[in-house]
């Protein structure tokens, strides 16, 4: 018998496919959920959509209290686009939009946004993650792109043990 998923993994799928959501087929502002890399810059090549995601899972966090471990996971998504768009900061902006409706906002009231992180049925937002701040990307010499990051924190709770 195979082990179950692990919550990190059931929310890290679960998110992918929210952003996965971003297209303007489905009224969002820009298609950057058409190519969304894992641990990866995006490289631009001819024939690509106009933008991307990308997104990066941090060293998370975890406190151990009796049988009970409460773990931090930080997730970066970054929103990029070629730096040759007639208006790449206000590209980057409307991506940004994208991601923040496509992550926190319910379509309706059967929509769980704990994004699976708790044990207890649905959560609000706030229980199974957090907004982080919103970051330029540095941008390096003779890259051909620009960007901005939106970063979350996944809260969860799991009993010792198990995924």
């Amino acid at each position: 018998m195979a082990l179950p998923k692990s919550k990190r993994q059931l929310a890290l799928e679960d998110l992918l496919n929210r952003l996965s959501f971003i297209q303007t087929a489905k009224d969002y502002n820009t298609d950057a959920g058409l190519r969304i890399f894992m641990g990866e810059a995006p490289q631009f090549g001819e024939g690509d959509p106009p933008s991307a995601l990308a997104v990066f899972v941090g060293d998370d966090s975890p406190e151990t209290t009796g049988g009970t471990v409460r773990t931090r996971v930080p997730i970066e998504i970054w929103a990029v686009v070629p730096d040759d768009l007639p208006s790449p900061l206000m590209s980057i902006e409307a991506i940004i939009a994208d991601i923040r409706a496509a992550v926190e906002i319910e379509a309706d009231a059967s929509v769980d946004r704990s994004l699976g992180l708790t044990d207890s049925g649905p959560a609000t937002m706030p229980t199974g993650l957090e907004r982080g701040p919103a970051r330029p990307l540095r941008r390096e010499v003779g890259s051909g792109y620009v960007g901005c990051s939106q970063e979350y924190t996944a809260r969860f709770e799991t009993k010792w043990g198990t995924p």
